[in-house]
């Protein structure tokens, strides 16, 4: 079995996002624990692809693209991105139509053992985010 390194579990982070969230069974260790404002303590391949698909739930045309980055300092990874997508309604308390395109920013730092994300912090711009919406 071959171990990615730090770049290629990234880039397949991005396909996740982007395209087919089962990739995230390669590249999460089972107990990997997700370090975000608000998160229950999501762990593993199974919390991953849950806030993947909570996030995308909303939007359709979804596009994450890294904007600054890869930045290695093994055994981290980090890069800041870019969401975009159609905003498809629900989230509660916004007033955004839906079609609406909306985009924001984040970072992620990972740490990556033996080719698997054991920890991931990340950090959105919610209010840029949330004006948007409203």
């Amino acid at each position: 079995m071959t171990v990615l390194n730090e770049k290629q579990v990234y880039e397949l982070w991005v396909k996740a996002w982007n395209e087919d969230v089962s990739v995230l069974d390669e590249i999460t260790a089972f107990d990997c624990t997700l370090h975000r404002s608000g998160s229950d303590e999501e762990k593993g391949a199974e919390g991953l692809k849950k806030m993947i698909r909570d996030g995308c739930s909303y939007f359709d045309n979804v596009e994450m693209t890294i904007e600054v980055g890869l930045i290695v300092d093994s055994p981290y990874v980090s890069a800041s991105w870019q969401f975009k997508g159609a905003y498809k309604g629900g989230i509660p308390d916004t007033k955004a139509e839906m079609g609406k395109e909306i985009s924001f920013c984040g970072m992620d730092i990972f740490l990556v053992k033996d080719g698997k994300i054991t920890d991931y912090w990340v950090s959105t711009d919610d209010m840029h985010f949330m004006k948007q919406l409203n």
